[in-house]
């Protein structure tokens, strides 16, 4: 099998028929080529941290997976380890790539645990860690680098000159924070492959507004797509968000969902993409 046909195929079929295709590929150097690690897990954190995909992606994190609420983790430890190991082996098809860990300038204040739980969650990886400068980035601060993680826990990207070196950096790319489906004044859609519709701060079931903010209303129950992301049991698949998650649609018909989110009461069905990834 060519590597091009293998790219085209979807991660999913191609996952769930990774042991047929080595058993009937006429061309197995190309699976030896690409090195593609195994979904196996410790105790809920990867044990293989090879890549899981041949090309560069873009993922979007829709998730400050350090959120604290009673200065205690809202999101359960070992789901944050699994989805941030995953993201990076699902995001650079490099074997230990070279990370850049930028805080977005604009996000001030607003939760620095984020940031600082995000550099305990990378440190199996070499990260270089930046505040983005406040002209924004440049396509020289990136040099050098495998793997973009961008990560602003509550606000919307503030600078587009730093959505423009993202677009043009030629290695994988993470967005990860509730509001980073969108810019302060500009779209991002070309970036996360997601059309913000609101920032879900409410949502609509029944006839009735739910509020979910600041970790003081309704949770959000979000579920991992286990059959992408795998390992640990079901409290590390699933877990609650007190958080707002931006409300989206999908611009991309090549856009892939790893989670989904569903909000207000549990009779509420209605399901919002969380972590999203597309091949560049």
């Amino acid at each position: 099998m060519k590597r091009g046909k293998l790219e085209a195929i979807g991660l999913v079929a191609f996952i769930g028929a990774l042991l047929i295709a080595y058993q009937n590929c006429s061309n197995t150097a190309k699976f030896e080529e690409a090195k593609l690690g195994s979904l196996g897990v410790c105790d809920g954190i990867s044990c293989d941290l090879d890549p899981l995909t041949f090309r560069p992606a873009v993922t979007t994190i829709l998730l400050a997976l350090g959120d604290e609420a009673n200065d205690q983790l809202v999101v359960n430890g070992a789901s944050s380890q699994l989805i941030a190991e995953t993201v990076v082996r699902y995001s650079s098809p490099k074997k230990d790539p070279k990370i850049l860990l930028v805080r977005d300038s604009k996000a001030g204040s607003e939760d620095p645990e984020d940031t600082e739980y995000m550099k305990s969650l990378l440190s199996r990886y070499d990260v270089t860690y930046l505040v983005e400068p406040r002209e924004g980035l440049t396509d020289k601060d990136l040099e050098g680098f495998d793997l973009v993680w961008f990560n602003n826990p509550g606000a919307p990207m503030g600078l587009a000159k730093t959505r423009d070196a993202l677009l043009k950096f030629s290695g994988g790319v993470v967005m990860q924070g509730d509001d980073l489906s969108r810019g302060g004044d500009f779209a991002l859609g070309e970036l996360t492959g997601l059309k913000y519709v609101d920032n879900g701060t409410s949502v609509r079931c029944g006839e009735r507004d739910y509020p979910h903010n600041d970790n003081n209303g309704d949770q959000y129950r979000v579920s991992i797509d286990a059959s992408k992301i795998i390992g640990g049991d079901a409290d590390a698949i699933e877990f609650k968000y007190g958080n707002d998650i931006d409300l989206t649609t999908s611009l991309r018909s090549d856009l892939e969902i790893l989670a989904t989110a569903k909000g207000g009461p549990d009779v509420c069905v209605e399901e919002r993409p969380t972590i999203v990834r597309y091949l560049k």
